[in-house]
C-alpha cells in the first residue's frame, strides 16, 4: 500500500506521543497515558481509533471511558485511524462534549537556501535547558499546531502547578530522547523562541515552533524554521511534515516559504475536563 501523508503523519506522531506515555491496545484503539503529565491531551488520548461498524461507536466510548476512569484519568482526545469516517464518530463525540479539531498537514516539497540567523543565536536545548524553560513563560505566544508540546491542555487543573509549568516540565523530559531535536532561540542572552525537529525512521515533524513577544518575533519564527530543516537535510530525511491550524494564513505562508505544500486534512476530537 502507498503511503499517504497523513497515514505518515499519524504514525510519527503515535511514536511522539510515546515518549510521554505508556500505551495499551483496547478493542477499538490504542489508550496513550500519563498520570504524571494528566492534564495535558497528549498524555490522555485515544488514538488508532476504528469502529467500522457505526452501530458500534458507543460500545467503543463506554470501554474507553472505563479504561481511563480505573485509572482515575480522563480521555481528552479521539484520534481516528486513517481511513476511519467520522460521519457517526463526529456527531457522537460532539454531543458528549467532544470539540472537532481539524489540522492542515504540509509536507515538505523543495529544499530552500539557509536564513540568516543575524541577531540570533540558535542553540540545541539539551544545553540550555534553563533557557527552554524560559520559552513557556506566561509572554510566550501561540505555537504553531502541532504533535508534541503544542498540544493544547485542559483548562480546569486538579492541583496547584502552573499550567505552562507542566508542560516545560514535558518538552524537557522529551530531550532525552535521542530523536528529538529541540533548539532554542536567544536574542542579546534573552530566550525569544524554540522548535524541534522529531525523527521516526525516514519520516519527521517539525514540532513546537513558538516564539516568545519579542521584536524579533517573525525573524525567530523563521530561524528556528530553516535550522530546523537544514538538520533533516543533513540527515538526508526524505518526508518532512508538519500539522497547522487551516485557518491561521501567516502560519501556513510561513511554511510554504520554506517549501511545503499542503498534503491533506485530518480531524481529531478534543475536550476540557
Amino acid at each position: 500500500m502507498e503511503r499517504t501523508a497523513i497515514g505518515s503523519w499519524l504514525r510519527s506522531t503515535q511514536a511522539f506521543c510515546q515518549q510521554l506515555c505508556d500505551k495499551e491496545t483496547l478493542q477499538y484503539g490504542i489508550a496513550y497515558y500519563s498520570p504524571r503529565f494528566a492534564p495535558l491531551v497528549e498524555a490522555c488520548q485515544f488514538r488508532e481509533v476504528w469502529i467500522p461498524d457505526p452501530s458500534k461507536v458507543a460500545d467503543a466510548f463506554r470501554e474507553t471511558e472505563s479504561w481511563f476512569a480505573s485509572r482515575n484519568l480522563h480521555c481528552l482526545r479521539w484520534s481516528p485511524a486513517e481511513g476511519q469516517g467520522t460521519e457517526h464518530l463526529g456527531p457522537f463525540l460532539i454531543e458528549r462534549g467532544f470539540t472537532p479539531r481539524q489540522s492542515l498537514i504540509m509536507g515538505l516539497a523543495r529544499w530552500t537556501s539557509a536564513l540568516s540567523t543575524h541577531g540570533l543565536r540558535i542553540l540545541p536545548a539539551r544545553a540550555t535547558r534553563a533557557a527552554l524553560r524560559e520559552t513557556f513563560r506566561d509572554h510566550a505566544g501561540p505555537s504553531f499546531r502541532n504533535a508534541g508540546p503544542a498540544f493544547p491542555s485542559r483548562s480546569s487543573r486538579d492541583d496547584d502547578q502552573p499550567l505552562e509549568d507542566l508542560r516545560a516540565e514535558a518538552a524537557v523530559e522529551r530531550l532525552d530522547d535521542p530523536q528529538l531535536d529541540m533548539f532554542v532561540a536567544l536574542a542579546d542572552k534573552t530566550s525569544v523562541g524554540r522548535c524541534a525537529l522529531y525523527q521516526t525512521g525516514d519520516i519527521a515533524q517539525i514540532v513546537d515552533l513558538a516564539v516568545t513577544d519579542h521584536a524579533a518575533a517573525d525573524h525567530a519564527r523563521a530561524a528556528l524554521l530553516h535550522h530546523a530543516l537544514a538538520l533533516a537535510k543533513r540527515l538526508t530525511i526524505p518526508t518532512v511534515l508538519v500539522a497547522l491550524a487551516p485557518q491561521d494564513r501567516p502560519q501556513q505562508a510561513l511554511f510554504e516559504s520554506a517549501g511545503f505544500i499542503a498534503a491533506g486534512t485530518y480531524v481529531e476530537f478534543d475536550r476540557e475536563s
